[in-house]
């Protein structure tokens, strides 16, 4: 008996067999399963779409805005940028506070040309309130905010923590995210 062996015959062998190896392998392959917390623990993350960041003008907060910046980058996060004045209670809350004003929006420069950088969507206000951690608070509400992320305050303060982010991280609804730069 004469095997005839065409060319069109042996290709579509060949196919078959590399086909079938393929499925095989597909069907033996068991990818490694995440744990259940590091799957939670990304989602976290990938689910912040508006940051607030409080911001002071010192470096400790364009830090601050340079983490939020970067936990955002992926999603496309809005960062909201807030400057507080503290107003004291002698004064009316719209009482003119000209130099303060002048350091708000210097402060809120240069944290917009961090988030600029990153091609994130930016805004940045000035808040007056008697209380900068009240304000952070009201305006995280207002903008249904998924995070605050704010630098530690004072160094040297209780626990590392200034009072601002004391009364944050102790009312806000929300994550908080605290930077702390070492003492070195």
């Amino acid at each position: 008996m004469n095997v005839i062996l065409s060319p069109l015959g042996m290709l579509l062998a060949i196919v078959f067999a590399f086909s079938l190896a393929y499925v095989f392998r597909w069907m033996l392959n068991v990818s490694r399963q995440r744990p259940q917390e590091v799957a939670v623990a990304r989602h976290a993350v990938t689910a912040l779409q508006r940051i607030l960041v409080p911001v002071s003008g010192e470096p400790a907060t364009e830090c601050a805005v340079e983490l939020a910046c970067r936990l955002g980058e992926k999603q496309k996060a809005e960062i909201i940028l807030v400057y507080v004045v503290e107003v004291p209670f002698t004064l009316p809350l719209d009482a003119p506070e000209p130099f303060e004003e002048a350091r708000g929006q210097e402060a809120l420069r240069v944290a917009r040309l961090i988030a600029v950088r990153h091609g994130l969507p930016v805004q940045a206000k000035i808040l007056p309130h008697r209380y900068a951690s009240a304000g952070i608070l009201q305006l995280a509400e207002a903008e249904g905010v998924d995070a605050i992320v704010m630098s530690a305050g004072q160094p040297g303060a209780e626990a590392g923590l200034g009072r601002t982010s004391r009364d944050v991280l102790k009312r806000a609804t929300c994550k908080v995210i605290i930077d702390r730069e070492s003492a070195a």
